[in-house]
């Protein structure tokens, strides 16, 4: 709401927008201005990149980077079917160890070079390495090696059955052969734009490749700035300093207000991203399904989505996107009824001691990253569940400690949201699956499949369920298991499904943007235009 007062005082006051952004130090004074390419987009991103190694460890930002200047031999299309990039087909044994790929021909790198089986045997061999160090790596366990046949057919030899190994293929960028560690610096890839410089923590500057296999960008140079402050972002675009910032940190209702005006155009579209609240499923309050239903009818998702929100996201009820070939279209929704909210817990044994009295039923605890948006989302739901007879207490901590927090278990609820991996069935697998708790001693490395079940959920039905969606060849089977696995996580109640919010683009009047994904991702700067 501050950076909403402050934009509005500078429109409104003697001074003007400019005269305010000039005092900041944003805009130059006229004369003073260096002219900027007409073909020049210059896109806001609200941290650094942490690598430009594809095989290294990621980020939103990461990823997105990554993803003008690199391309992957598999990629999705709108509706998560995975389709070829780099690679024209692939062929798979029965047995799911053998994955035989054939190349696209004539795709150039950076620096000229033609693509051929020899750089990804290269980038893969080299990940899997046991002296390489990246998360990555892990991800990637049950490959065994990858070995070039001739210049345009490549297989991937695997340990054992791999099948979600066209999936993970779509999060590793193809690098020339012998690039060593310079491409962690200097990175050469296949993607629309290829790289000229980073100034650390300040800003990426690419230029346009014109020989991208799917023709050249439209504008010629792209720098991406690194601005880490919504207040400054918000003002850099008032000043024309920034041209475009996509999902950005800006609160919602700076977005509401460029909408209602006409300084900035704001295109918002449908995104696939999720949030959610996480449940520990071990404590002793919350390991009863009546009381996590409780919650998930006590909480008014459209009242926050309209108030808070301003519009900004429509209400889940499924962990996969409604556009993912396998979201069931009729789980079992929890729309506001804080009456069976009641029942439920009264049923329980959670009864209100004192009725409408000032005692609670129970006290949890729900963590946060210290972010604004998280901490906003916190102290709504703390207003509704105290109307439940719930006692909500908010801790909010720096991002890796309130990772490592529920990470371990050491919470009762969280606030988060999912990017990308709710894009792909293997979700279930990873965030529900009883082999894929963090950091539980009970799971043998050799048997674990995933990282993301923070809930500490188990359930032998559902781990059944989804072994059998692996393993079933025809479309209709999967689609009908997955329908399923889907209606058991809403009746269990692990995490709380809450909404997917929107893509939001902010940007000078003067730039075109094409639809941009519902996954977000930025390939869709290839065709953007600055007349």
């Amino acid at each position: 709401m501050r950076a909403k007062r402050e934009v509005r005082t500078g429109v409104r006051g003697r001074w003007g927008v400019g005269a305010m952004l000039v005092l900041l130090g944003l805009l130059p004074l006229p004369g003073c201005r260096r002219q900027e390419d007409a073909h020049t987009l210059i896109l806001a991103v609200e941290a650094p990149p942490l690598t430009f190694d594809p095989r290294g460890p990621t980020n939103a930002v990461t990823a997105r980077l990554q993803q003008l200047l690199f391309n992957t031999l598999t990629q999705k299309d709108e509706r998560f079917e995975i389709v070829p990039e780099l690679a024209e087909s692939w062929e798979v044994s029965e047995d799911l160890t053998i994955y035989t790929f054939r190349l696209r021909r004539g795709v150039r790198f950076h620096d000229g070079r033609e693509l051929t089986a020899r750089d990804v045997a290269y980038t893969f061999n080299t990940l899997i390495a046991p002296t390489f160090d990246s998360p990555k790596r892990a991800a990637l366990s049950k490959l065994e090696r990858v070995e070039p046949v001739d210049a345009h057919t490549v297989v991937f030899r695997c340990r054992e059955p791999y099948r979600g190994l066209l999936v993970d293929l779509i999060a590793i960028g193809i690098i020339p052969e012998n690039s060593d560690e310079t491409v962690a610096r200097q990175p050469i890839g296949t993607g629309p734009f290829r790289f000229v410089r980073y100034v650390e923590n300040q800003e990426v500057e690419l230029l346009a490749f014109p020989e991208h296999f799917r023709g050249a960008p439209r504008i010629r140079r792209l720098r991406v700035k690194i601005v880490r402050d919504p207040t400054t972002l918000a003002l850099e675009l008032l000043g024309g300093t920034v041209h475009l910032a996509v999902n950005a940190q800006l609160s919602p209702d700076f977005v509401a207000e460029q909408q209602r005006g006409r300084q900035l155009r704001v295109v918002i579209s449908d995104g696939a991203a999720l949030e959610y609240i996480g449940i520990n499923t071990t404590d002793p309050i919350l390991r009863d399904r009546r009381v996590r239903q409780a919650l998930a009818y006590g909480i008014d998702r459209r009242a926050i989505i309209a108030n808070l929100l301003r519009g900004q996201a429509r209400p889940a009820k499924s962990v996969l996107p409604p556009t993912h070939w396998a979201y069931h279209e009729t789980t079992r929704t929890y729309e506001y009824d804080p009456a069976r909210a009641r029942r439920l817990l009264d049923e329980a044994g959670y009864r209100d001691p004192d009725g409408e009295g000032p005692r609670p039923r129970f006290r949890l605890t729900l963590k946060t990253s210290s972010a604004e948006h998280p901490r906003k989302i916190a102290t709504a739901l703390q207003e509704q569940l105290r109307t439940l007879g719930i006692e909500l207490h908010i801790q909010s901590f720096e991002f890796q400690t309130f990772l490592n927090d529920i990470n371990t278990g050491n919470f009762q609820l969280f606030f988060l949201r999912q990017i990308g991996a709710n894009q792909f069935t293997d979700i279930f697998k990873a965030a529900f699956g009883s082999r894929s708790i963090p950091n539980d001693p009970t799971i043998r490395e050799s048997e674990r499949t995933g990282f993301l079940n923070r809930a500490r959920y188990r359930n032998p039905h559902l781990d059944a369920l989804i072994e059998r969606a692996e393993a079933a060849s025809e479309r209709a089977k999967q689609r009908a298991l997955y329908a399923r696995i889907q209606e058991v996580l809403a009746e269990d109640v692990p995490w709380i499904i809450l909404w997917y919010p929107a893509n939001v683009a902010l940007m000078n009047p003067r730039v075109r943007v094409p639809a941009i994904p519902a996954s977000g991702d930025f390939s869709f700067l290839k065709d953007v235009d600055v007349p």
